[in-house]
């Protein structure tokens, strides 16, 4: 007999709620119990759709006890108030990427989680691509030879959709813009393969759109193992999401290529497109005195699957999750280094972040 299904809340219901939601109603290590969101009219939607109930305020979901974990999808801004929240009332924590828009929230969450010993994972899905399991792999068994430089970029043209009555217009909600939202992926990735990111210098523009955020950012990067790196992300391109790592015996090439989203496409069919995403990338390889590049046949799998079974697993056998609060942690610090150092107009170390002096 399989372990019972966690029993979970869902508590913000917007586009990427109800691809994380597709997920787990196709896992049978879940059993989406309840949802909560200000708006009545998307609470019944809900409901209706995932066969679950619906609470008319937070605190009602927090008193239900067949609810085990919360699922936080709501803005940036709100993740810690609803995470600590959650934990003093014994609910794990599965909370969507960036864990949190400043150092000291994030500190608020994995306090509040670890005093009232509940899990706390940051769903930071793109690691989990096949591509760059494949990148780490070969990495560690020294295939590249030392890794000297990294590029990589994760854009898109969503900015051009923004409205004044999307959270993300605003700076105060979205510090960073597109490199909060998106760059927080490469973010975490670059550390998953190379180590922990020492300083980086960057520059932030808004060269198209007429939000409070910038639309288009860039940061050159220092890891602590020595090599260099560029992370760029924007709002107003299309889609781009690439990695290349450089290293003294070979090169890396990893592209993912999703396909365009179509006008009238459901937000929860196009995060079913997501958890596909390891069909539409490919890796490349160039070696040292080989001519060209040879593609690397990668095993696929689902990463947003992938992503929540990981954290029904650690709270069933009490497990570490790969993205807990630390390491969420450690990719905002990325994004808010490379905010104050467009600030500042000079080089920022990532320590000095994390210590709160940013």
């Amino acid at each position: 007999m399989g372990e019972k299904p966690v029993g979970m809340a869902i508590v913000g219901i917007g586009m990427w709620c109800k691809a994380l939601a597709n997920a787990m109603q196709k896992s049978p290590a879940f059993k989406i119990i309840t949802c909560f969101t200000r708006t009545k009219a998307k609470r019944d939607e809900f409901a209706a759709t995932y066969h679950c109930d619906q609470e008319n305020c937070y605190e009602e979901v927090l008193k239900r006890k067949d609810v085990e974990g919360v699922l936080i999808t709501t803005p940036n801004s709100s993740h810690a108030e609803i995470a600590v929240q959650a934990a003093y009332h014994g609910k794990h924590v599965l909370v969507e990427k960036p864990i949190a828009n400043q150092i000291r929230d994030a500190q608020r969450m994995i306090e509040a989680c670890q005093q009232n010993g509940v899990v706390l994972s940051v769903l930071h899905n793109q690691r989990r691509l096949a591509g760059y399991r494949k990148m780490r792999a070969m990495v560690e068994a020294g295939d590249l030879g030392r890794v000297v430089m990294v590029e990589t970029n994760f854009s898109n043209n969503s900015g051009f959709r923004l409205t004044p009555g999307l959270w993300r217009w605003y700076e105060e909600e979205c510090p960073g813009g597109p490199m909060m939202t998106l760059g927080v992926h490469p973010a975490d990735t670059l550390q998953y393969l190379l180590g922990p990111i020492h300083s980086l210098c960057s520059f932030f523009d808004r060269l198209c759109l007429n939000t409070e955020i910038n639309d288009t950012g860039s940061a050159i990067l220092r890891f602590e193992s020595g090599a260099q790196g560029y992370l760029g992300s924007n709002f107003i391109t299309p889609w781009v999401n690439y990695c290349n790592l450089y290293g003294t015996e070979a090169n890396l090439y990893f592209t993912v290529e999703l396909p365009t989203r179509k006008p009238d496409e459901k937000p929860g069919q196009y995060g079913d497109i997501w958890n596909q995403a390891d069909k539409y990338s490919e890796l490349y390889i160039k070696r040292k005195r080989e001519n060209g590049k040879k593609r690397i046949e990668l095993e696929y799998g689902e990463i947003l699957r992938e992503e929540i079974e990981e954290f029904a697993d650690c709270l069933r056998k009490r497990k570490k999750p790969e993205t807990g609060g630390p390491e969420g942690m450690r990719a905002l610090a990325v994004i808010l280094a490379a905010i104050r150092s467009a600030q500042l107009g000079k080089p920022v170390e990532v320590a000095e972040i994390l210590a709160g002096e940013g």
